[in-house]
């Protein structure tokens, strides 16, 4: 299927994008635990109308060489974050700058973090977007936060290049963005959304008659013998597999 057999842009479940992104994540140095992390900033962006799957798209190749750990934090007054992102991406940088936005802000009552040396640095404005997740609401520097967490305080703050600075304060408030998500789904033209699904796929084993024969619980035999798995914990029940076919009553 291409897309060319699709007319108009497609309305995605956030299921949908959040499998095919985690496939392309593994694509890229992004360790594994943190994949579901990052998966789920690009999902918060493209239902928060960021950069979203266009940008994931455009950015692939940035995101390849991926490294985490080359964040650095330093707290320079209580509340008060000094962020190096290492020349990581937003998406990347956001689950540890979430983190630590959450830890200061529970222990000394708010936090403000100064974020440089960042890729994309506008798209820390899905901070906003993931702070009911934490119990945060977060405001991003220039008052442009999309998502339920917005208002006055944001004009205070200040950006600057390559970076951005994000204050955050505990808050109890419904996850908006993922909600209307769930109702509404994700839209995405079909062009862009199956050049990302065909990228996604390339990570997967490949197709042969050997890799069919041993998908999902049950394996099996050239000689097509059909056998469980071999682990000690299978309780794969193929008794319905392997019983005589019986007899129609017609043949009586």
């Amino acid at each position: 299927m291409s897309a060319a057999c699709t007319e108009g842009p497609v309305t995605l479940l956030p299921r949908e994008v959040r499998l095919v992104v985690e496939r392309i994540l593994l694509l890229t140095a992004v360790p594994s635990g943190a994949i579901p992390a990052v998966r789920d900033v690009v999902l918060y962006s493209a239902a928060a109308g960021l950069g979203g799957l266009p940008l994931l798209r455009r950015r692939f190749e940035a995101l390849r060489p991926a490294s985490p750990e080359a964040l650095q934090v330093a707290e320079t007054a209580p509340g008060t974050l000094a962020i190096d992102a290492g020349g990581q991406h937003a998406w990347v940088a956001l689950p540890l700058i979430l983190d630590a936005l959450e830890v200061a802000a529970k222990t000394d009552g708010a936090a403000l973090a100064t974020v440089t040396n960042i890729q994309d640095p506008e798209e820390l404005r899905t901070a906003c977007a993931l702070a009911p997740r934490r119990g945060l609401a977060v405001f991003f520097t220039d008052g442009a936060c999309t998502g339920p967490a917005t208002g006055p305080d944001a004009a205070l703050l200040r950006a600057e290049r390559g970076g951005a600075t994000l204050l955050a304060v505990p808050a109890t408030s419904p996850d908006a963005v993922l909600s209307h998500a769930l109702r509404h789904g994700v839209v995405v033209e079909p062009e862009l959304w199956w050049a990302l699904h065909h990228l996604s796929n390339t990570a997967l084993a490949t197709d042969t008659p050997e890799s069919r024969r041993h998908a999902g619980p049950v394996i099996v035999e050239p000689d097509g013998r059909v056998i469980g798995r071999t682990d000690h914990d299978d309780d794969t029940d193929i008794s319905l597999l392997l019983s005589p076919k019986p007899e129609s009553a017609d043949a009586h």
